[in-house]
């Protein structure tokens, strides 16, 4: 009698004890749940960061003085195959490029993408087409696909290529070399339903570096995309863009499946607990039954 009335009082115990961890658990998921979605909310409000396309900049001294003789424009480059336009963009672009110079200190020059840039590249009615942009010693390049179903299209690779020795960057070292800055292998910008055009008026940054190079000692560069739209793929004699695709359209698509993510993973995390407070309540109700019996 007095072993049975001893091995209820224990499971009486653990079954709380169960209960109080189950509570916590609960609360914690549902903590976690309401920070995710908060944190979303805020990035996905967040203010453009401010850059060189602002009219003024604040000197050390305090004072303002004008940042750029060029204000805020967009500029309209096409690439055309016989009388249909395939590749239409408008943008304010700018590059900032980071260098090493002779002395081994980094340096920043930067440039516009000028509205007369020369147009080239491909377009071929298929899953793959080029943009080719030429001005100065520059040459950027936006490389185009599609999903494997053919839903949507993207900007696979975006690649700028220049010598060192071009004038604004005369202070670097090496000269004479060609440089070549790629994005990530791993990106996929832009991606747009096929027929729509992709429009943000938003600053957009796009990272480029060189892809073997030393970190310390390689160039590196940011694309600052302003007032953009942009279509591939589109095979139009009026070459006029297709039906609006928001950026803001494709942040709010990760911005939903973020919460969801967080949720999954909290759940597997949960289970996991349980499971393993599971094991360890059945090990020491057997260790303490077999004590009692001693």
């Amino acid at each position: 009698m007095v072993y049975y009335r001893m091995q209820k009082n224990l499971f009486t115990m653990l079954d709380g004890a169960t209960l109080t961890m189950l509570k916590l658990l609960c609360l914690l998921l549902v903590i976690c749940s309401v920070q995710s979605l908060q944190l979303d909310s805020q990035a996905s409000t967040r203010r453009p960061r401010v850059t060189k396309y602002s009219k003024t900049t604040t000197a050390p001294g305090g004072t303002t003085e004008p940042a750029t003789e060029r204000s805020l424009m967009t500029a309209t480059y096409r690439l055309q195959t016989a009388d249909e336009t395939c590749i239409l963009l408008t943008v304010d672009a700018l590059l900032d490029i980071s260098y090493v110079t002779k002395l081994n200190e980094r340096a920043d020059a930067n440039t516009f993408v000028p509205n007369n840039a020369n147009v080239g590249g491909r377009c071929k009615e298929g899953d793959a087409e080029t943009l080719v942009l030429s001005f100065k010693e520059f040459s950027l390049q936006f490389a185009f696909a599609k999903t494997p179903g053919g839903e949507r299209w993207y900007v696979e690779n975006i690649k700028l290529s220049y010598n060192s020795s071009a004038r604004i960057l005369e202070h670097a070292a090496k000269q004479g070399r060609r440089v070549t800055l790629t994005t990530d292998a791993r990106s996929l910008l832009f991606p747009t339903p096929v027929g729509k055009s992709y429009s943000c008026p938003d600053e957009t940054v796009v990272e480029l570096a060189e892809e073997d190079a030393n970190a310390n000692s390689g160039h590196r560069a940011k694309l600052y995309l302003r007032q953009m739209r942009l279509q591939a793929f589109m095979y139009k004699r009026n070459g006029e863009f297709g039906p609006v695709w928001h950026c803001s359209d494709s942040a709010r698509a990760r911005s939903e499946a973020a919460p969801v993510a967080v949720g999954a993973a909290l759940a597997i995390a949960t289970a996991g607990t349980l499971v393993g407070y599971a094991i360890w309540r059945y090990l020491k109700v057997k260790k303490v039954q077999y004590d009692t019996m001693e």
